[in-house]
């Protein structure tokens, strides 16, 4: 398989994800069933690519404890390539703790460890990975300013970036901003980034608008079981979802935003990248947990040639 160099930067995270009934009202007590998962944005969404076949640096800092030492083995079991990952002497890894309803809503809080504690001198050594023609995929998770850093090397690496603007926060520059080539918000961090409720389409395209202006080439907002609405300079267009029983909606976004990165790393054309990622996020939503639910490339492709043959009938 001919494709482009592929590399992760992001956040690893010990999901402990607690299975109940419905999630809590403030105040209340509920019984559910306790489960750990590997987990983290950055993670997540270079499982997804690793599922996929394609073979993906990531950059990630973990702590030197069982919890750090677990995360790397899964890491690597996944096929993700560890020569840049770092392990902290004397930090904690990070962790999050998840609650997952029947219906596949779900609650997270994170602490994120070791995660806050990468520092632009770090991304500058961990670049050295950053293959020429690269396409680099960087979530919000890491600090501001290592994510600042990275941008600012993407005129001299030539890379194409990608960027997953979850946990929204302030004090990325104009600059980085300008240099991002795909933002990929879902409607709640395209609310926050623009001010405009994204409920539909419609409201996407509005939003869409808005994104650009920040700086990024093209907005690509994913809309949950609606699906995901593209829009450029110069062309836009919306896809639907693809309809599944919903287990866990865990990493939804991350099996979305690995498999739309892996899609272009493999040449797809933009509208098949993007419908591809949309069933691999359907088929995530359909299992428990979040590098667990990753499928495979196999799985995927049955996914969507059974979806071909509906949509043909």
């Amino acid at each position: 398989m001919n494709t482009r160099p592929l590399m992760f930067f992001g956040t690893t995270n010990l999901d402990l994800c607690f299975n109940v009934e419905r999630l809590p009202t403030p105040g209340e007590s509920l019984m559910g069933g306790l489960t750990r998962y590997p987990g983290g944005k950055g993670a997540n969404q270079a499982v997804a690519a690793a599922r996929l076949g394609l073979k993906p640096h990531f950059y990630t800092r973990l702590g030197d404890d069982d919890a750090g030492h677990w995360l790397l083995q899964s890491l690597m079991q996944a096929g993700v390539r560890a020569d840049a990952i770092q392990i902290s002497a004397g930090e904690v890894s990070g962790s999050a703790l998840v609650m997952v309803g029947d219906d596949g809503s779900n609650m997270i809080v994170i602490d994120p460890g070791t995660n806050l504690n990468v520092t632009p001198e770090m991304i500058e050594r961990a670049a050295e990975f950053i293959a020429r023609d690269a396409i680099v995929v960087a979530e919000m998770g890491m600090p501001i300013s290592a994510l600042n850093r990275l941008f600012e090397m993407k005129a001299d690496k030539g890379f194409e970036l990608i960027f997953k603007p979850a946990p929204v926060r302030p004090g990325l520059s104009p600059a980085a901003w300008a240099s991002v080539d795909f933002v990929t918000p879902n409607q709640t961090e395209a609310f926050e980034l623009t001010g405009i409720e994204v409920l539909d389409f419609h409201t996407a395209a509005g939003a869409a608008l808005k994104l650009l202006d920040l700086g990024p080439a093209a907005a690509l907002i994913t809309l949950g079981a609606q699906g995901a609405y593209y829009a450029d300079k110069k062309q836009s267009f919306s896809l639907r979802a693809f309809p599944v029983k919903v287990v866990d909606t865990t990493a939804a976004g991350d099996a979305f935003n690995g498999a739309f990165a892996a899609s272009l790393a493999e040449s797809l054309p933009l509208r098949e990248a993007v419908r591809r990622a949309l069933a691999v996020a359907a088929l995530c939503v359909t299992r428990r947990g979040a590098q667990s639910s990753m499928p495979s490339r196999e799985a995927v492709g049955e996914f969507l040639q059974s979806q071909t043959i509906l949509e043909l009938e």
